[in-house]
């Protein structure tokens, strides 16, 4: 616990709202896997299904992911944004610093807003870049699941690439 807090300390208030993001978009993105990864048992059941359901299910698995992904999206934009801000609220504490002239204290004020641009910004590309390679990844399993369902000679095709 102790280190979150100064992890707060260190990168001001945007920290606290790239840190609520990252519980929610991971949780997300996390889901949206999950759901992939159940949707697998579709295969095995599609041998028994008429051509027009196996097309609804493939429908039914690429408008959920594109309903997710929309929103992922969003909140991985919203990560180095949040970054920002907090490079913005550090760069602004720098130099109110800065203008008080108050000799040591100065120096101090202006290592502390630094840390503070240094440390959200680096926060909202640590959130914001994993998930992204992570939607990247379900894409690729949403295309998998739905290639999984063509059917092949009367059999349905077990992509494992």
């Amino acid at each position: 616990m102790k280190p979150l807090l100064e992890l707060i300390d260190k990168g001001g208030p945007a920290i606290v709202a790239i840190m609520i993001l990252s519980v929610v978009l991971y949780s997300r993105c996390f889901r949206l896997f999950l759901s992939l990864r159940r949707s697998r048992r579709e295969p095995l059941q599609a041998a028994r299904r008429s051509p027009a359901e196996i097309q609804r299910i493939q429908q039914e698995i690429h408008d959920s992911f594109r309903e997710q992904r929309f929103t992922l999206g969003a909140m991985i934009a919203a990560a180095p944004l949040l970054g920002l801000l907090g490079t913005v609220s550090g760069m602004v504490k720098t130099f109110e610093t800065l203008s008080a002239k108050a000799g040591g204290r100065s120096m101090e004020g202006l290592a502390r807003g630094i840390s503070e641009v240094l440390v959200s910004t680096e926060s909202g590309l640590l959130v914001a870049l994993p998930a992204l390679v992570f939607v990247g990844l379900c894409h690729r399993e949403m295309q998998r699941r739905i290639r999984e369902l063509n059917p092949v000679d009367g059999e349905v095709r077990r992509a494992y690439s």
